[in-house]
C-alpha cells in the first residue's frame, strides 16, 4: 500500500504553495471584477456638461438625447453615437491656425465658426481671384445633425464654397469688391435653406479676403492712382472756379460800393452846394432887403443902386493890363453921367459915392484911350 506524498514544507512566511496560488487567483479575479465594474460604471454613468448634448442609441437605433446633467444607461445596450467634428486651434500670439478633426460622442451646442481656406473663383468678367469666408453656425437639432449628415463641418464648408462660387460668377470684379454686404446676404439666404435639413442654424456668413491676381492688382492700383489724380485735378479746378467766382463777386461788390460811395458823395456834394446856394440866396435876399430899407429912406430904388454897382464891375473888367493890346469900343453917351445928376442931389450920399467911383474909372479909361492914340 502506497503512502500519500508528504505535504509541502511551509515557507518562511508560514504559507504553503497552495495558499500562494489561491491568493494569486483571488487577487486576479478581484482585479478583473474591479475592472469590469469600472467599465460597467463608465458605460452606465454619463455626465453631460453644460452646452453639450449626447445622442444615445439602443441596439443601433436612436433612443434619446441626453441633456446636461447626470444620466444612467444600460451598459452595453445604450451606446452614445460618435460624430466627426472639426475645429480650428490657434495659439495665442501666433498667426498660424491648425484645423483638428476628432471623433466624439458629445455635440457642442454653442456657436461654431468655420474658416475654410482660400479658393479660386472666376468672376463674370472672367477674372480669377482668391476668396475665403467665415461661417458661423449653431446646432439646433442634434438628432438631425447626427443622422442626416455624415460630417457636418465638411458639409457646411463645401456648401458655402459652392454657393459662393455661384454668387461670384454673376458679379464683375468691381462689383465683387464693392458688394461685400450683398454677397454676404445672398450667401446667407442660399445656405440657410440647405442647412435646415441638417438641424443647423447658420447665423452669419462673412467674406473675409478677396485677393486678385498680381497683374490685376497692379492694374487696379494704377487705376486708383489715376482716379485720385483726376479727383485732385477736379477738386483743384473746382477750387479755382470757386475762387474766381468769389473774387469776381468781391470785385463786383467793390465796384458797387465804390459807385455807391461816389453816388453818396455826389449827392452829398450836390446837397451841400444846394444848401450853400440857399444860404447865399438867403444872404443876398437879406442884403437886398436891408439895401431896400436903407435906400427907401432917401427915395432911391435899390434896383438902380444894384445896376450902378454892376456897371462899375463891368468897367473894371474893361480896364486892366491887357488894355494896351486891345481896343474898347464904347457908345458916345456911355461916359455921360448927367442923366444921374438928379440922383446925386442930397441926401443921396450913397449914390454920390457910386458916382465918384464911376468918374474915377472914367478917368482911367480916358487915359488908356489917349495913350492908345
Amino acid at each position: 500500500m502506497s503512502m500519500p506524498p508528504p505535504p509541502p514544507p511551509p515557507t518562511e512566511e508560514g504559507l504553503s504553495e497552495e495558499d500562494i496560488v489561491a491568493i494569486t487567483v483571488f487577487l486576479v479575479l478581484f482585479a478583473v471584477i474591479v475592472i469590469v465594474v469600472v467599465i460597467i460604471v463608465l458605460y452606465m454613468v454619463k455626465i453631460v456638461h453644460h452646452a453639450e448634448v449626447m445622442v444615445i442609441e439602443r441596439f443601433g437605433k436612436y433612443r434619446t438625447t441626453l441633456s446636461p446633467g447626470l444620466h444612467f444607461l444600460v451598459p452595453f445596450v445604450d451606446v452614445p453615437r460618435k460624430v466627426h467634428w472639426r475645429y480650428v486651434d490657434a495659439k495665442y500670439g501666433s498667426n498660424e491656425t491648425v484645423v483638428k478633426s476628432i471623433a466624439t460622442d458629445r455635440i457642442d451646442m454653442r456657436e461654431h465658426v468655420i474658416d475654410f481656406g482660400r479658393q479660386n473663383v472666376i468672376t463674370k468678367d472672367t477674372v480669377q481671384i482668391e476668396i475665403d469666408a467665415l461661417v458661423y453656425f449653431m446646432v439646433a437639432d442634434p438628432r438631425l445633425a447626427v443622422f442626416n449628415i455624415q460630417n457636418l463641418p465638411d458639409a457646411i464648408e463645401l456648401l458655402t464654397q459652392s454657393t459662393l462660387r455661384n454668387i461670384i460668377a454673376h458679379l464683375s470684379l468691381d462689383d465683387t469688391f464693392s458688394s461685400r454686404e450683398r454677397i454676404n446676404e445672398e450667401l446667407l439666404q442660399a445656405v440657410v435653406r440647405d442647412a435646415e435639413r441638417w438641424g443647423v442654424v447658420i447665423t452669419r456668413v462673412e467674406v473675409k479676403n478677396i485677393l486678385p491676381p498680381r497683374d490685376i492688382k497692379s492694374t487696379m492700383e494704377a487705376q486708383i492712382i489715376a482716379e485720385r489724380e483726376r479727383r485732385s485735378m477736379v477738386l483743384q479746378a473746382d477750387g479755382n472756379r470757386e475762387s474766381a467766382i468769389v473774387r469776381s463777386q468781391g470785385d463786383a461788390a467793390k465796384l458797387v460800393l465804390q459807385a455807391e460811395g461816389i453816388r453818396t458823395s455826389v449827392v452829398n456834394r450836390a446837397k451841400g452846394e444846394a444848401d450853400a446856394k440857399l444860404l447865399v440866396a438867403k444872404a443876398e435876399a437879406g442884403a437886398v432887403r436891408r439895401l431896400r430899407e436903407a435906400t427907401a429912406a432917401h427915395g432911391v430904388k435899390a434896383s438902380e443902386y444894384l445896376v450902378a454897382i454892376q456897371y462899375l464891375n463891368s468897367l473894371k473888367g474893361l480896364v486892366g493890363e491887357g488894355l494896351r493890346t486891345r481896343a474898347v469900343m464904347l457908345p458916345a453917351n456911355a461916359l455921360k453921367l448927367d442923366q444921374f445928376d438928379h440922383a446925386l442931389q442930397p441926401p443921396n450920399g450913397a449914390l454920390r459915392v457910386a458916382l465918384d467911383s464911376i468918374q474915377h474909372w472914367q478917368h482911367m479909361l480916358s487915359q488908356g484911350l489917349g495913350s492908345r492914340e
